[in-house]
């Protein structure tokens, strides 16, 4: 090596290239955290080359592989045209419109409105347009720019690449499904799981009993082909769900109900993340880490969104996390706790649940 200049110290921030492109870039608040609570209330900003306002999210659990932003489309206006390396999925928080999205060989329209849930194909353009003059639309967005970001570091190639990617059946329409039902053994999936890109209303979607979770029902959804997948879950409230564990970047947002989630890895302290009430909040387990539900009212909705594609998985770290422990897997049964853990997060969720006037079921297991 020819050393042409010395520095004394190291002058980088230590930011992600992604961090640097919306903190610098488009000048965009990006929050950071554990968790993120009153979804529909956050402050946005304009995100000027999208046409909506907009504010990010870099949640510890993410890992920096998925990230997320909540957007905002004014009352009558349309997103401007926009398309990405990357795979992205849409969960509309308040608000109706319409979506546009040009595949490779024909353009697909479909009507959006509250509770609604789509996926954005690979690299295909889109625009979203408010249905409303008088209201705004809210929504949030979970997508793969951040390892794509980080990868590549050149919004150009990330936001302008004309390639095309046959993700999509030229003759697929867009609510278009395929059902898979578990094996006897649940091998793969313990629930129903569809294969779409655009479900109306997650609300009415049909879930299937998760007993390996321990209560509850549960429908899981393949999305547009890609790398993100997501589940919703509807649960009865009143008890605590099997304590589980698995890779990163999956955005847990509860969307009904009173209660808790907490987290820990092993050896550590617990973290604990208290659900909005009357609002939608959103909390990322970070990768590996021990979590557990908590439900503190008689009824509870959640919809998981996260990186993690049985068709087309990244990687194997959500193997088997429908299983339990005793069966290779990485769900916890409440007997399985340490007998110090067990005890504490027990008597704090009775209390809890007394305070709001219910007495807790029992825990299985």
């Amino acid at each position: 090596m020819a050393t042409k200049t010395t520095h004394v110290g190291i002058p980088w921030d230590g930011r992600t290239a992604y961090e640097k492109w919306v903190e610098d870039d488009l000048k965009l608040d990006l929050h950071r955290g554990y968790a993120a609570t009153g979804l529909s209330k956050t402050p946005v900003r304009p995100w000027d080359a999208r046409g909506i306002n907009a504010a990010f999210f870099d949640i510890i659990g993410a890992e920096s592989l998925a990230g997320m932003y909540v957007a905002e489309l004014a009352p009558g206006k349309s997103s401007n045209p926009a398309r990405q390396l990357c795979d992205e999925v849409i969960y509309v928080i308040s608000g109706r419109g319409s979506a546009t999205v040009e595949t490779p060989t024909r353009t697909l329209s479909f009507e959006w409105g509250p509770r609604s849930l789509f996926a954005i194909p690979l690299n295909c353009k889109y625009r979203l347009h408010n249905g409303s003059g008088q209201e705004p639309v809210r929504y949030v967005s979970i997508n793969t720019i951040p390892i794509v970001y980080n990868l590549f570091r050149d919004p150009k190639f990330l936001f302008e690449c004309d390639w095309n990617f046959d993700r999509i059946a030229a003759s697929a329409e867009p609510a278009d499904a395929i059902v898979y039902q578990p094996d006897a053994s649940h091998t793969r999936t313990a629930v129903d799981l569809h294969e779409t890109m655009f479900v109306r209303d997650i609300y009415e979607t049909q879930r299937t009993a998760f007993v390996e979770r321990g209560a509850g029902r549960t429908v899981y959804l393949e999305l547009a082909n890609s790398v993100i997948s997501a589940h919703v879950a509807e649960n009865p409230g009143l008890h605590v769900n099997n304590p589980h564990r698995h890779g990163p970047s999956a955005f847990v947002f509860t969307l009904q109900g009173q209660g808790y989630t907490i987290m820990w890895r092993d050896g550590g302290d617990e973290v604990r993340y208290d659900w909005p009430q009357d609002d939608i909040g959103v909390v990322v387990p970070p990768n590996m880490w021990w979590h557990g539900h908590f439900f503190t009212g008689p009824k509870a909705m959640q919809l998981a969104v996260k990186l993690r594609s049985r068709k087309n998985p990244l990687n194997h770290l959500y193997d088997k996390s429908h299983k339990r422990v005793s069966e290779g897997g990485s769900v916890l049964r409440y007997s399985d706790l340490d007998p110090a853990l067990r005890e504490r997060i027990w008597g704090d969720y009775v209390a809890e649940v007394r305070r709001n006037g219910y007495e807790p079921n029992p825990p299985k297991g």
